[in-house]
């Protein structure tokens, strides 16, 4: 158990962050897709980024 168990990871894009912020601002029934939204972008991201992707 972490002693903070709020803190956010110290890696994210401020980008990522700011998007997240907006994300948490909204009402809790509006959050679901924005959520999917980011969770696909940074996927495609990290795919893009996959160097074993390119070997073959």
């Amino acid at each position: 158990m972490s002693d903070e168990p709020n803190s956010e990871p110290r890696h994210l894009s401020e980008a990522t962050r700011e998007t997240l912020d907006e994300l948490e601002s909204r009402p809790l029934e509006e959050r679901a897709g924005g959520y999917r939204q980011l969770a696909d972008a940074l996927r495609a991201e990290l795919e893009q980024s996959d160097p074993t992707l390119g070997a073959g």
